[in-house]
């Protein structure tokens, strides 16, 4: 509790009594992620490293995966973070990445198209359209944080490490998608379009500045910031220490905690909760949790499929050649088509599930998930392990990433998570998300292998 001379000081001062909530919405490139998992970070989980934490604290809810329609439609996502605001809290909205699956075409427009032409809708709802859709899910989402009292703050999303040469950066690394879109005219896919570069009608970025003049919200260019970071720093030396390795999206540690810092910079410069950041010389260095693992032992541990122990799977087809189980990608899920092109991140409708229940009367204690993993037909075949709880897949934490499993290897996976109960009668789901990483086209005949799965733990 604090003492009536700090009350006093913080009214004289006008700093808040309470701590004030800044909650940031994003993608992947701004997303928590678990250390022993991967070695991707993103710049929101660092965020709260500038800031006063007495008076505010940083509520990190991006989501690997999501654009702007999928964050708002998920109940775990953008229904859950509205849960956790209250009148005077701010909320950061960074999305672009994955509303661009579509080439710019929104996929309900491009679904459309599809079943007028008696081709199967696709299931990833991802894809927007920059001048329309985009737009139109971004005042969503300023009108419900206005609502609630609270602040928006659009931040423009920070650059892909697309480079030209050591000076230039491709148009669509800044979201710029005019030098290669698709559009529906008339009833006609046109694929492989191009506007000048004086014409923002296919730039996100563009089209957030837009809506962030149209509703007077504040815009924070984190785009420009990165594209120039990027550049002082040069291509080399961005891939060597800024970013995952084979990866031009996702950022280290170091790169993501030199994006927070321009981002709490450009924050400070707008006025934004100015006097509660501080931007050091040095970056800060971040006091690691202990990881150590639960001194529970492991002979109280079983194999859990007599508590209910199911698979499916979500828009994948599986087949089985020479003993091992194959996973294929499948947009109605059941007849297999190609992997998309240009993924760089999980599809949270595509997924291998296994899920476990606890008893009615009992909760259960999940001490160990192994499987093997291998690929056929690719060395790019990548995938999550996600955990969640029940029908609406929430309180969902990642812990495994591979990116590239070798090529008709087996990879084995072993995960003894710390602290997971499955509370009585409630379900443990546990997905394995696969995609192809960042191929140039669709891709068909590549498979996702998954064999000699175990879950042990205890009631």
């Amino acid at each position: 509790m604090k003492s009536l001379l700090s009350i006093v000081l913080a009214t004289i001062l006008c700093l808040p009594v309470h701590a004030v909530k800044v909650h940031t919405i994003g993608d992947s490139t701004m997303s928590d992620y678990n250390p022993s998992a991967t070695d991707k970070r993103g710049w929101g989980t660092y965020l709260g490293l500038f800031f006063d934490s007495d008076y505010v604290t940083v509520n990190n809810r991006g989501k690997s995966g999501a654009s702007t329609r999928t964050f708002y439609d998920q109940p775990n996502l953008w229904p859950s973070v509205k849960t956790q605001m209250s009148a005077g809290d701010y909320v950061l909205i960074q999305f672009a990445h994955n509303d661009e699956k579509c080439n710019g075409v929104d996929v309900l427009d491009y679904n459309d198209y599809l079943v007028a032409h008696g081709q199967p809708a696709l299931t990833d709802l991802r894809g927007t359209c920059p001048n329309t859709t985009y737009k139109v899910n971004l005042r969503r989402f300023i009108d419900e944080v206005c609502a609630m009292g609270c602040t928006p703050v659009l931040i423009g999303p920070i650059c892909r490490k697309y480079f030209v040469d050591s000076v230039t950066l491709r148009r669509n690394g800044m979201h710029d998608l005019g030098d290669k879109f698709s559009r529906i005219a008339d009833g006609v896919l046109l694929e492989n379009q191009k506007v000048a570069a004086d014409d923002h009608s296919m730039d996100y970025v563009y089209q957030m500045r837009q809506v962030a003049a149209e509703k007077e919200v504040p815009y924070i260019d984190l785009t420009t910031a990165t594209h120039d970071l990027y550049l002082q720093y040069g291509d080399a030396y961005c891939t060597a220490n800024l970013f995952c390795q084979g990866d031009k999206t996702h950022t280290s540690e170091l790169g993501a905690k030199m994006i927070a810092r321009l981002a709490a910079k450009l924050l400070k410069e707008a006025g934004i909760l100015a006097e509660y950041i501080t931007i050091p010389a040095e970056l800060p260095e971040i006091s690691q949790e202990s990881r150590a693992e639960s001194q529970e032992s492991r002979a109280e541990s079983r194999e859990l499929s007599a508590f209910n122990f199911s698979l499916s799977t979500r828009n994948m087809c599986a087949d089985a050649k020479g003993g091992m189980q194959r996973f294929h990608n499948s947009d109605d899920g059941k007849s297999k088509t190609p992997w998309p092109a240009g993924e760089i991140d999980e599809n949270a409708v595509r997924y291998i599930d296994l899920a476990v229940t606890a008893p009615a009367d009992s909760a259960l204690r999940i001490t160990g998930i192994s499987m093997d993993l291998s690929a056929v037909g690719t060395s790019t075949m990548s995938c999550h392990i996600n955990t969640g709880f029940g029908d609406h897949f929430t309180d969902v934490h990642t812990f495994y990433e591979k990116v590239a499993l070798p090529k008709n290897v087996q990879t084995p996976v072993a995960i003894a998570p710390a602290h997971l109960i499955v509370p009585a009668g409630q379900t443990l789901h546990i997905r394995i998300l696969p995609w192809l990483n960042d191929e140039t086209s669709p891709r068909s005949g590549k498979y996702i292998c998954l064999s000699n799965v175990r879950i042990e733990g205890y009631k």
